[in-house]
Protein backbone atom coordinates (compact mmCIF):
# COMPACT_ATOMS: atom_id res chain seq x y z
CA UNK A 1 0.00 0.00 0.00
CA UNK A 2 2.76 2.27 0.95
CA UNK A 3 4.71 1.78 -1.93
CA UNK A 4 1.02 2.37 -4.24
CA UNK A 5 0.66 5.95 -2.12
CA UNK A 6 4.17 6.94 -2.69
CA UNK A 7 4.35 6.16 -6.71
CA UNK A 8 0.96 8.02 -7.16
CA UNK A 9 2.12 10.83 -5.46
CA UNK A 10 5.60 10.93 -7.68
CA UNK A 11 3.04 10.79 -10.74
CA UNK A 12 1.66 14.21 -9.51
CA UNK A 13 4.71 15.74 -8.61
CA UNK A 14 6.34 14.72 -11.86
CA UNK A 15 3.10 16.40 -13.77
CA UNK A 16 4.01 19.68 -12.19
CA UNK A 17 8.02 19.74 -12.23
CA UNK A 18 8.17 22.22 -15.27
CA UNK A 19 6.28 24.69 -13.61
CA UNK A 20 8.18 27.35 -12.47
CA UNK A 21 10.38 28.22 -15.72
CA UNK A 22 10.06 31.91 -16.91
CA UNK A 23 8.66 30.77 -20.65
CA UNK A 24 6.08 28.96 -19.23
CA UNK A 25 4.39 31.83 -17.76
CA UNK A 26 3.98 33.64 -21.21
CA UNK A 27 0.55 33.37 -21.43
CA UNK A 28 -0.37 34.34 -17.91
CA UNK A 29 1.14 37.54 -18.77
CA UNK A 30 -0.34 40.75 -16.76
CA UNK A 31 -3.24 38.09 -14.90
CA UNK A 32 -2.07 38.90 -11.62
CA UNK A 33 -2.74 42.77 -11.87
CA UNK A 34 -6.38 41.96 -12.68
CA UNK A 35 -8.72 41.43 -9.42
CA UNK A 36 -10.95 38.86 -10.92
CA UNK A 37 -9.90 35.76 -12.38
CA UNK A 38 -8.84 35.54 -16.05
CA UNK A 39 -9.72 33.72 -18.48
CA UNK A 40 -6.22 32.75 -18.85
CA UNK A 41 -5.66 31.76 -15.09
CA UNK A 42 -9.19 29.81 -15.27
CA UNK A 43 -7.60 27.57 -17.97
CA UNK A 44 -4.96 26.46 -14.95
CA UNK A 45 -7.84 24.91 -12.29
CA UNK A 46 -11.17 24.05 -12.25
CA UNK A 47 -14.16 25.10 -10.05
CA UNK A 48 -15.02 22.60 -7.61
CA UNK A 49 -16.97 24.28 -4.78
CA UNK A 50 -19.33 21.70 -4.16
CA UNK A 51 -17.61 18.54 -5.81
CA UNK A 52 -16.86 17.07 -1.82
CA UNK A 53 -18.77 16.94 1.05
CA UNK A 54 -18.23 19.51 3.59
CA UNK A 55 -19.22 19.82 7.78
CA UNK A 56 -19.58 23.00 9.04
CA UNK A 57 -19.11 22.48 12.72
CA UNK A 58 -20.79 24.82 15.49
CA UNK A 59 -18.44 27.39 17.09
CA UNK A 60 -19.98 27.21 20.47
CA UNK A 61 -16.28 26.81 22.20
CA UNK A 62 -13.86 29.07 23.00
CA UNK A 63 -10.62 27.52 21.64
CA UNK A 64 -7.46 27.83 23.60
CA UNK A 65 -5.38 25.82 21.71
CA UNK A 66 -5.03 24.00 18.31
CA UNK A 67 -7.44 21.37 16.51
CA UNK A 68 -6.27 17.62 17.32
CA UNK A 69 -7.32 14.74 15.47
CA UNK A 70 -8.77 11.97 17.50
CA UNK A 71 -9.33 9.67 14.70
CA UNK A 72 -11.11 9.97 11.52
CA UNK A 73 -14.48 11.18 13.20
CA UNK A 74 -12.88 13.26 15.92
CA UNK A 75 -11.31 16.26 17.01
CA UNK A 76 -10.41 17.44 20.41
CA UNK A 77 -9.45 20.47 21.61
CA UNK A 78 -8.99 23.14 24.20
CA UNK A 79 -11.67 25.29 25.23
CA UNK A 80 -12.70 27.76 28.05
CA UNK A 81 -16.38 28.35 26.89
CA UNK A 82 -18.92 25.50 26.41
CA UNK A 83 -22.81 25.05 26.63
CA UNK A 84 -23.57 25.70 31.03
CA UNK A 85 -19.85 26.64 31.32
CA UNK A 86 -17.85 29.81 31.13
CA UNK A 87 -13.86 29.47 32.79
CA UNK A 88 -13.21 32.18 34.60
CA UNK A 89 -9.68 33.75 35.24
CA UNK A 90 -6.78 31.06 36.39
CA UNK A 91 -9.47 27.83 35.91
CA UNK A 92 -7.85 25.48 33.29
CA UNK A 93 -9.65 24.83 29.88
CA UNK A 94 -11.48 21.79 29.87
CA UNK A 95 -10.59 19.41 26.67
CA UNK A 96 -13.41 18.57 24.23
CA UNK A 97 -13.96 15.83 22.03
CA UNK A 98 -16.32 16.42 18.96
CA UNK A 99 -18.02 14.30 16.07
CA UNK A 100 -17.71 16.32 13.30
CA UNK A 101 -20.11 13.79 11.38
CA UNK A 102 -22.93 15.29 13.81
CA UNK A 103 -21.59 17.93 15.75
CA UNK A 104 -22.04 15.92 19.30
CA UNK A 105 -19.00 16.69 21.63
CA UNK A 106 -18.47 15.18 25.55
CA UNK A 107 -15.82 16.84 27.62
CA UNK A 108 -13.40 14.70 28.73
CA UNK A 109 -11.03 13.86 31.69
CA UNK A 110 -8.31 16.24 30.70
CA UNK A 111 -7.73 20.22 31.94
CA UNK A 112 -5.48 22.25 30.19
CA UNK A 113 -3.71 23.57 26.92
CA UNK A 114 -3.81 20.61 24.56
CA UNK A 115 -0.23 21.43 22.98
CA UNK A 116 0.07 17.27 21.42
CA UNK A 117 -1.97 14.53 20.00
CA UNK A 118 -0.32 12.27 17.59
CA UNK A 119 -1.63 9.34 15.64
CA UNK A 120 -0.67 6.64 18.55
CA UNK A 121 -2.66 8.37 21.25
CA UNK A 122 0.16 10.08 22.89
CA UNK A 123 -1.13 13.38 24.25
CA UNK A 124 1.10 16.50 25.92
CA UNK A 125 -0.97 18.80 28.38
CA UNK A 126 0.15 22.16 29.84
CA UNK A 127 -1.43 24.07 33.00
CA UNK A 128 -0.90 27.15 35.13
CA UNK A 129 -0.93 30.70 34.37
CA UNK A 130 -2.91 33.17 34.17
CA UNK A 131 -3.88 33.52 30.54
CA UNK A 132 -3.39 29.81 28.54
CA UNK A 133 -3.31 31.49 25.42
CA UNK A 134 -0.22 33.34 26.53
CA UNK A 135 3.41 31.89 26.80
CA UNK A 136 6.29 33.30 29.42
CA UNK A 137 9.17 31.14 29.73
CA UNK A 138 9.33 32.91 33.48
CA UNK A 139 6.10 31.17 34.68
CA UNK A 140 6.43 28.06 36.10
CA UNK A 141 4.19 25.94 33.77
CA UNK A 142 2.90 22.53 34.37
CA UNK A 143 3.63 19.49 31.77
CA UNK A 144 1.36 16.41 31.91
CA UNK A 145 1.89 13.50 29.40
CA UNK A 146 0.55 9.84 28.81
CA UNK A 147 -1.80 7.98 26.80
CA UNK A 148 -5.46 9.07 25.62
CA UNK A 149 -7.51 7.49 28.04
CA UNK A 150 -5.36 7.01 30.94
CA UNK A 151 -3.79 8.88 33.82
CA UNK A 152 -1.30 11.46 32.77
CA UNK A 153 2.15 11.83 34.68
CA UNK A 154 4.01 15.59 35.35
CA UNK A 155 7.32 16.20 32.91
CA UNK A 156 9.81 18.87 33.03
CA UNK A 157 10.33 20.99 29.82
CA UNK A 158 14.19 21.09 29.26
CA UNK A 159 15.47 24.39 28.34
CA UNK A 160 15.99 25.70 24.90
CA UNK A 161 14.01 22.69 23.75
CA UNK A 162 10.78 22.17 21.12
CA UNK A 163 7.66 20.18 21.32
CA UNK A 164 7.34 17.27 18.36
CA UNK A 165 3.96 17.19 17.31
CA UNK A 166 3.97 13.21 16.06
CA UNK A 167 6.12 12.31 19.26
CA UNK A 168 4.30 14.60 21.32
CA UNK A 169 7.31 15.06 24.00
CA UNK A 170 10.21 17.81 24.42
CA UNK A 171 13.21 17.52 21.91
CA UNK A 172 16.60 19.59 22.02
CA UNK A 173 16.80 22.48 19.52
CA UNK A 174 20.01 23.70 19.92
CA UNK A 175 23.09 22.77 18.37
CA UNK A 176 26.14 20.36 19.88
CA UNK A 177 29.72 21.37 19.02
CA UNK A 178 31.53 17.92 17.18
CA UNK A 179 34.60 16.83 19.07
CA UNK A 180 36.02 15.43 16.26
CA UNK A 181 37.80 17.98 14.44
CA UNK A 182 41.66 19.05 15.06
CA UNK A 183 41.64 21.70 12.59
CA UNK A 184 41.05 24.98 15.01
CA UNK A 185 39.98 27.27 11.76
CA UNK A 186 36.99 25.19 11.31
CA UNK A 187 34.21 24.03 13.25
CA UNK A 188 31.54 21.47 13.42
CA UNK A 189 28.31 21.93 14.66
CA UNK A 190 24.88 19.39 14.64
CA UNK A 191 21.29 19.38 15.56
CA UNK A 192 18.92 16.50 15.27
CA UNK A 193 15.51 15.66 15.19
CA UNK A 194 14.01 12.62 16.41
CA UNK A 195 11.50 10.63 14.34
CA UNK A 196 9.74 8.20 15.00
CA UNK A 197 11.59 5.19 17.12
CA UNK A 198 11.85 2.88 14.20
CA UNK A 199 13.03 5.16 12.12
CA UNK A 200 15.81 6.81 13.97
CA UNK A 201 16.74 10.28 13.69
CA UNK A 202 17.92 13.32 11.32
CA UNK A 203 20.95 15.02 11.64
CA UNK A 204 22.05 17.99 10.52
CA UNK A 205 25.53 19.01 10.59
CA UNK A 206 26.50 22.35 10.20
CA UNK A 207 30.23 22.92 8.96
CA UNK A 208 31.99 26.61 9.60
CA UNK A 209 35.19 28.01 7.77
CA UNK A 210 35.36 31.16 8.18
CA UNK A 211 32.48 32.77 6.02
CA UNK A 212 31.28 29.92 4.47
CA UNK A 213 28.49 27.97 6.11
CA UNK A 214 27.66 24.40 4.42
CA UNK A 215 24.46 22.07 5.82
CA UNK A 216 24.23 18.34 5.25
CA UNK A 217 21.55 16.22 6.78
CA UNK A 218 21.85 12.71 7.32
CA UNK A 219 19.29 10.10 7.98
CA UNK A 220 20.86 7.96 11.08
CA UNK A 221 19.05 4.70 10.99
CA UNK A 222 18.36 2.55 14.19
CA UNK A 223 21.74 0.03 12.79
CA UNK A 224 23.57 3.40 12.60
CA UNK A 225 23.98 3.75 9.48
CA UNK A 226 24.06 7.14 7.89
CA UNK A 227 22.89 8.62 4.88
CA UNK A 228 22.97 11.98 3.18
CA UNK A 229 19.18 13.04 2.29
CA UNK A 230 19.53 16.88 1.71
CA UNK A 231 21.20 20.16 2.01
CA UNK A 232 17.99 21.92 3.91
CA UNK A 233 16.92 20.75 7.28
CA UNK A 234 13.49 20.13 8.22
CA UNK A 235 11.59 23.00 10.09
CA UNK A 236 11.12 21.75 13.33
CA UNK A 237 7.93 23.17 14.38
CA UNK A 238 6.66 22.14 10.81
CA UNK A 239 7.63 18.41 9.91
CA UNK A 240 4.58 16.00 10.74
CA UNK A 241 3.95 12.14 10.31
CA UNK A 242 1.46 10.80 8.13
CA UNK A 243 0.37 7.53 9.58
CA UNK A 244 -2.11 7.07 6.24
CA UNK A 245 1.74 6.99 4.02
CA UNK A 246 3.70 5.99 6.78
CA UNK A 247 6.15 8.94 5.71
CA UNK A 248 6.89 12.62 6.76
CA UNK A 249 5.26 15.85 5.43
CA UNK A 250 7.60 19.13 6.00
CA UNK A 251 4.96 22.19 6.05
CA UNK A 252 6.40 25.27 3.93
CA UNK A 253 5.21 28.33 1.86
CA UNK A 254 5.45 28.87 -1.18
CA UNK A 255 8.57 30.57 -1.24
CA UNK A 256 10.44 27.21 0.55
CA UNK A 257 8.67 24.91 -1.00
CA UNK A 258 6.91 21.67 0.81
CA UNK A 259 8.68 18.50 1.16
CA UNK A 260 7.86 14.64 1.99
CA UNK A 261 10.38 12.60 3.56
CA UNK A 262 10.07 8.67 2.91
CA UNK A 263 11.70 6.63 6.23
CA UNK A 264 13.60 4.70 3.36
CA UNK A 265 15.67 7.44 2.95
CA UNK A 266 14.69 10.12 0.67
CA UNK A 267 13.29 14.00 0.47
CA UNK A 268 11.01 14.65 -2.36
CA UNK A 269 9.73 18.19 -3.29
CA UNK A 270 6.31 19.04 -4.13
CA UNK A 271 5.93 20.95 -7.16
CA UNK A 272 3.92 24.21 -7.04
CA UNK A 273 1.23 24.50 -9.33
CA UNK A 274 1.93 26.95 -12.55
CA UNK A 275 -0.75 29.25 -11.46
CA UNK A 276 0.30 29.57 -8.20
CA UNK A 277 4.14 29.60 -8.98
CA UNK A 278 2.91 32.64 -11.59
CA UNK A 279 1.08 34.08 -8.72
CA UNK A 280 3.84 34.02 -6.38
CA UNK A 281 6.90 35.62 -9.10
CA UNK A 282 4.53 38.10 -10.45
CA UNK A 283 3.36 39.21 -7.01
CA UNK A 284 3.96 40.02 -3.66
CA UNK A 285 0.54 39.90 -2.17
CA UNK A 286 0.23 35.74 -2.42
CA UNK A 287 0.79 33.40 0.68
CA UNK A 288 -0.02 29.91 0.63
CA UNK A 289 0.74 26.57 2.54
CA UNK A 290 -0.85 23.33 3.08
CA UNK A 291 -1.13 19.93 4.05
CA UNK A 292 -0.85 16.72 1.83
CA UNK A 293 -3.48 14.40 1.40
CA UNK A 294 -4.55 10.68 0.13
CA UNK A 295 -6.23 12.82 -2.69
CA UNK A 296 -3.31 15.40 -3.36
CA UNK A 297 -1.33 18.41 -2.20
CA UNK A 298 -4.28 21.04 -0.79
CA UNK A 299 -3.17 24.91 -0.45
CA UNK A 300 -4.59 27.43 0.94
CA UNK A 301 -4.35 30.76 -0.64
CA UNK A 302 -4.30 34.30 1.15
CA UNK A 303 -4.69 37.18 -1.77
CA UNK A 304 -3.79 40.77 -1.24
CA UNK A 305 -6.60 43.64 -0.08
CA UNK A 306 -8.00 44.02 -3.80
CA UNK A 307 -7.38 40.20 -5.03
CA UNK A 308 -8.99 38.25 -2.60
CA UNK A 309 -11.73 36.68 -4.83
CA UNK A 310 -8.46 34.48 -6.06
CA UNK A 311 -8.42 33.20 -2.26
CA UNK A 312 -9.52 29.88 -1.39
CA UNK A 313 -8.49 26.44 -0.82
CA UNK A 314 -6.79 24.70 -3.94
CA UNK A 315 -6.72 20.73 -4.13
CA UNK A 316 -4.04 19.32 -6.62
CA UNK A 317 -5.39 15.79 -7.28
CA UNK A 318 -4.49 13.71 -9.99
CA UNK A 319 -2.67 16.68 -12.03
CA UNK A 320 -5.86 19.07 -11.79
CA UNK A 321 -5.92 21.56 -9.83
CA UNK A 322 -9.27 21.97 -8.33
CA UNK A 323 -10.76 25.21 -6.26
CA UNK A 324 -13.02 23.52 -3.54
CA UNK A 325 -13.76 26.11 -1.03
CA UNK A 326 -14.12 29.86 -2.17
CA UNK A 327 -13.14 31.08 1.61
CA UNK A 328 -9.37 31.62 2.55
CA UNK A 329 -7.91 29.03 5.20
CA UNK A 330 -5.60 29.85 8.40
CA UNK A 331 -5.29 26.38 9.37
CA UNK A 332 -5.41 23.40 7.96
CA UNK A 333 -5.13 19.79 9.45
CA UNK A 334 -5.46 16.17 8.20
CA UNK A 335 -6.85 13.45 9.65
CA UNK A 336 -5.08 10.47 10.34
CA UNK A 337 -6.68 8.47 7.28
CA UNK A 338 -5.54 11.60 4.96
CA UNK A 339 -9.47 11.93 3.43
CA UNK A 340 -10.23 15.07 5.83
CA UNK A 341 -9.17 18.36 6.35
CA UNK A 342 -10.26 20.69 9.21
CA UNK A 343 -9.61 24.15 8.39
CA UNK A 344 -10.93 27.64 10.37
CA UNK A 345 -12.15 29.21 6.70
CA UNK A 346 -12.81 33.23 5.98
CA UNK A 347 -15.64 33.39 3.09
CA UNK A 348 -15.68 36.92 1.06
CA UNK A 349 -13.68 40.07 1.43
CA UNK A 350 -11.23 39.72 5.04
CA UNK A 351 -10.34 42.86 4.52
CA UNK A 352 -13.90 44.57 5.25
CA UNK A 353 -14.10 46.90 8.45
CA UNK A 354 -16.52 44.59 9.88
CA UNK A 355 -15.81 42.23 12.43
CA UNK A 356 -14.99 38.74 10.38
CA UNK A 357 -16.45 35.50 11.26
CA UNK A 358 -14.24 32.11 10.47
CA UNK A 359 -16.29 29.20 10.28
CA UNK A 360 -14.51 25.80 11.42
CA UNK A 361 -15.11 23.50 7.89
CA UNK A 362 -14.38 20.18 7.67
CA UNK A 363 -13.96 18.65 3.98
CA UNK A 364 -13.72 15.13 3.09
CA UNK A 365 -11.77 14.84 0.03
CA UNK A 366 -11.26 11.44 -1.11
CA UNK A 367 -14.95 10.99 -2.71
CA UNK A 368 -16.99 13.33 -4.49
CA UNK A 369 -20.18 14.24 -2.84
CA UNK A 370 -23.26 11.96 -3.91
Amino acid sequence: MKLLVLFSLTAVFTFCSAAETEESFSDLEGSAASKEFTSAERKYFTEALDRFKKYELKKIFKLTSQIRWLDDDHIVFSTKKLPGWVGTSGEPSRIVVMNITDNTFNVSRYRGKLFCLNHLGDLLVRQGGIDELQFDQDIAYEWHTGKWGADLVHVHRPPNSFISNYLCKFSELSYQNHTGFTDEKQTEKYQTIQLLPEHGYLKNTLHEKGKINRSNVYHITLDGIQRFVSDRFPLHTEFYFYPWMDSYFEKSSLNRGPRVFDPSGAFTNVPIPKLLAYWRKASTSIAAGGVLTKAGMLWDVHQDRGDWRKQGIYLESNGVLLRIEEGSGVYSSVSPNGCRVIDSVLRGDPYKPQQQKYIWLVIDICKDKK
